[in-house]
């Protein structure tokens, strides 16, 4: 249970982070946000990796607990890479033209 504690907010600061650059916000939404809204979510994605490593330092220790974090981290970063780089696939499927 401990480790869904770190991988799930990793997964998702990381998802944050991408969405905070106007890159990839043209990608996934077709529009870049106000300066305003990437601003908070650069923050909400960090906020979002410091809870991750504040649950596995809690459940886990010191030393395991950032080797844990870390190896979630790796693992939520190469997760959302793939997302990145399918995203033409995934947005197929979410609008209902699967192909």
């Amino acid at each position: 249970m401990i480790h869904m504690t770190i991988a799930v907010p990793a997964l998702i600061g990381f998802a944050l982070l991408l969405m905070a650059m106007a890159r990839h916000q043209q990608d996934w939404l077709r529009r870049k946000l106000p300066p305003r809204h990437s601003r908070l979510l650069r923050r909400c994605g960090l906020g979002a990796l410091a809870l991750a490593f504040a649950g596995a330092v809690l459940g886990l220790g010191w030393a395991y607990g950032a080797v844990c974090w870390f190896g979630w981290l790796s693992l939520a970063a190469v997760l959302v890479l793939t997302a990145q780089t399918n995203r033409e696939r995934i947005l197929r499927l979410i609008s209902g033209k699967i192909v």
